[in-house]
């Protein structure tokens, strides 16, 4: 029976449950007291949040996203899609541990409207698998991307692995050329906002062809199964759609190979979704201790340790700014009122967004506005 159907018939039924087990911690099932519990409040959940107008495929969803404690997610659909809107910058640590960077650094997207996330609700698995081999391939439930774990050049499992070539943060995430923050690898960050086993049968995320990604584990609790094509299976799962479904693995390519359903038009059209607002800083190099905090006077600063001198590009793409061997930083923050305006007013056409960076180690301290 459709959640639709249990709410028009019995209308206050789920409500009662929910309240029996949020008060009185009961265990009506053999087994996993809290497996039992999660599945019934997710239940109640997809009842509260389930409109006459919304399919169950986009009331899993809506419902994946309430989990979150880590970032925010705006979740509308029509009868084919659920398009997902958000800032993608999450609230958790970011690029603490990495050791080999561009110095590309996070920033809040603009991911709303015509450039929220199409995720089809009618997913089914294609005659012909979808092989990413750069860019986004899904959203965790937090608003962050999903990418596959290449460079933008590719990789395999021996070559242009940005886990293995410690690009990644400890949350298995890292800024990329639109300074955007994103996921090539599981969100352990995120993830820890619940039980381990919660993932098992909710999803950490949505790809690009409809089918949800879930933790290491089946619904059963036991490691999940990969098929030998995309990595995935077609076990039973819960609170996502039938047919196939995606799991985490610590072991490349740690989230798929490829995509098994048809994904939605966002695949072939991800340039559409970003807006640059500066050249790759540096090709990427080594270097140790690197953190990001914020200061007293609202600076992001992103701390690292190089062994060398380095330059860093500037907005026409020339090697302007000479940089220090040691300790150096980074500190960025985005504009606003008069600064804001003043920073638009000598910038391209179509900005606006401005964020001020300091480079306080170069040889010359340098300020200069990006926009986008």
């Amino acid at each position: 029976m459709k959640i639709t159907h249990i709410r028009r018939t019995f209308p206050n039924l789920l409500i009662v449950i929910y309240f029996i087990i949020l008060f009185n911690n009961c265990n009506i099932f053999t087994g996993s007291s809290d497996k039992s519990s999660n599945n019934l409040k997710s239940l109640v959940a997809l009842y509260l949040l389930t409109s006459s107008s919304d399919s169950v495929n986009c009331t899993y969803i809506k419902t994946s996203v309430a989990a979150s404690t880590t970032g925010t997610v705006t979740v509308t659909c029509d009868t084919s899609y659920a398009y997902m809107a958000s800032d993608a910058y999450p609230t958790h640590t970011m690029m603490n541990g990495i050791t080999g960077t561009n110095l590309q650094v996070p920033t809040a997207q603009a991911f709303s409207g015509t450039t929220a996330w199409k995720i089809p609700l009618n997913p089914a698995v294609a005659t012909t698998s979808t092989t990413p081999t750069t860019g986004p391939i899904g959203m965790a439930i937090n608003g962050v991307l999903l990418y596959n774990p290449c460079k933008q050049e590719g990789c395999s499992s021996t070559s242009g692995d940005t886990k293995a070539l410690g690009e990644l943060d400890t949350c298995n995430g890292h800024a990329g050329r639109s300074d955007d923050y994103h996921y090539h690898a599981a969100p352990t960050c995120m993830m820890s906002g619940q039980s381990t086993s919660y993932w098992d049968t909710h999803p950490v995320g949505w790809l690009l062809d409809g089918f949800a990604l879930y933790g290491y584990n089946d619904a059963s609790g036991s490691v999940a199964t990969r098929d030998s094509e995309c990595g995935g299976n077609t076990n039973t799962v819960y609170n996502g759609p039938s047919g196939y479904s995606y799991h985490l693995t610590d072991t490349f390519p740690y989230i798929l190979a490829c995509l098994r359903g048809t994904p939605s038009s966002d695949f072939a059209g991800q340039a559409a979704h970003f807006t640059n607002m500066r050249n790759d800083p540096v090709t990427p190099f080594t270097v140790s201790n690197m953190t990001l905090t914020t200061d007293s006077s609202g600076y992001n600063v992103l701390q690292f340790t190089s062994a060398n001198t380095f330059n860093t590009r500037v907005d026409n793409g020339a090697f302007s700014i000479s940089n220090t061997a040691g300790v150096n930083q980074i500190k960025y923050k985005q504009l606003t009122g008069t600064d804001l305006s003043t920073a638009l007013a000598s910038a391209a056409p179509n900005k606006t967004k401005c964020w001020q960076f300091l480079f306080p180690n170069a040889a010359s301290s340098t300020t200069m506005n990006f926009c986008k």
